[in-house]
């Protein structure tokens, strides 16, 4: 068993031990088992879930992952059970900054958009694959 702890500046948001999780990074989607090798790397928007059961994932966005072969910890910037997720106001988000990309004038704000257009699709996209729209 490994422990896995969901941490947002709200506080913690999940905490459970468990056979496996599998968390979205900017490398891809990676596996953690118990006994993992030590890894820190960054979280991006996506579905956290445990042992394999995707249908009660955590969404999760931007953050830091921290492993270590005892523990898993996530630090996002915000954590959500699929059902929380507000998909009227995520479609608002992705269109209220699909429209300021287009008048995005430096490579930082070019960044910065991209990142809340990935967040918020990503979230839309949570919802629609788990039918709770």
């Amino acid at each position: 068993m490994i422990k896995v702890e969901i941490v947002t500046p709200k506080g913690l948001a999940f905490s459970k031990e468990v056979n496996s999780v599998n968390i979205p990074t900017v490398e891809g989607e990676i596996g953690v088992l118990e006994k993992h090798m030590y890894l820190m790397t960054l979280l991006k928007p996506g579905l956290v879930y445990v042992d394999g059961k995707a249908e009660e994932g955590i969404a999760v966005t931007y953050g830091f992952v921290d492993v270590t072969p005892e523990k898993v910890i996530i630090l996002a910037e915000e954590a959500y059970t699929v059902g929380e997720i507000d998909v009227g106001k995520e479609k608002e988000e992705f269109e209220k900054w699909a429209r300021k990309l287009a008048t995005a004038q430096t490579i930082e704000e070019i960044g910065e958009i991209s990142k809340q257009i990935e967040r918020a699709r990503t979230l839309i996209e949570l919802v629609e694959r788990f039918g709770r729209v």
